[in-house]
């Protein structure tokens, strides 16, 4: 069966038990998007789950993502990005927005005549600012904010794939920066985010960060890996506390 099961029934005292289903709007890249057109079956008990994903798009709408392979990829087709989030959980009246990002913001960055090298704080202030422009565009429509850990990434080749695997994704190190930036935007919006753990299988077991059943490409979801996901993050999503509508 693939019906979600929560990996722990365990909820954190809260003022008032959630209303279920919980209404979570997934907001971030293609790998938002995987994660939202996998769901697995009996999710509806816990969670109406709306697509606000878009593709190709993180938190910026300038410059470019360069890798080694050599490949690049321009955020000038993500102008908006951050209202667009917004209007989707506006839409979907979403009690959380799950933000889920990090396939694109693992690589040094091209803005015009300057390359901003990963880890270098030119390049964390960059990504920070971006987390934090989105954070404030879900609140500002009244939706808690949900940041997904980013998961270690076995991009791998195979057909259909719009993206080569590109090495910068498969580097641990690099996600595991993020992830520390990630927990320190949480950190700083005490009130409003919430950094929220992924399954720990991703960086830990092998055979299943690199099962295309989880990931139909070592990056992007399909129905398994969604699975695994959402059963490692649901108790945490109907933990975060939203207020009144």
């Amino acid at each position: 069966t693939t019906t979600l099961r929560p990996t722990t029934t365990t909820m954190a005292p809260t003022t008032t038990l959630p209303t279920l289903p919980r209404r979570v709007v997934i907001v971030g890249d293609s790998t938002a998007h995987s994660l939202a057109m996998n769901l697995p079956g009996g999710i509806g008990d816990w969670f109406s789950v709306g697509d606000g994903s878009l593709d190709g798009c993180s938190v910026y709408s300038d410059g470019a993502a360069v890798s080694s392979r050599p490949f690049r990829r321009g955020f000038d087709g993500c102008s908006g990005w951050e209202q667009r989030w917004s209007r989707s959980a506006e839409r979907l009246q979403a009690d959380v927005a799950l933000v889920v990002i990090g396939a694109w913001d693992v690589f040094d960055v091209q803005l015009g005549e300057q390359l901003l090298v990963f880890a270098t704080p030119e390049a964390d202030a960059r990504f920070v600012a971006g987390v934090q422009q989105g954070i404030d565009a879900l609140v500002a429509v009244g939706t808690q904010v949900a940041l997904l850990e980013i998961p270690c990434m076995r991009p791998q080749d195979v057909r259909g794939q719009g993206v080569p695997p590109l090495p910068e994704r498969g580097d641990d190190v690099r996600v595991a920066h993020l992830n520390a930036l990630l927990r320190g935007v949480a950190a700083a919006n005490p009130g409003t985010t919430t950094f929220v753990a992924g399954p720990a299988q991703y960086c830990t077991d092998e055979a299943i960060a690199t099962s295309l059943s989880h990931r139909w490409d070592g990056v992007h979801a399909y129905k398994t890996g969604a699975k695994l996901t959402f059963e490692a993050i649901a108790a945490a999503l109907l933990t975060i506390e939203v207020p009144p509508r």
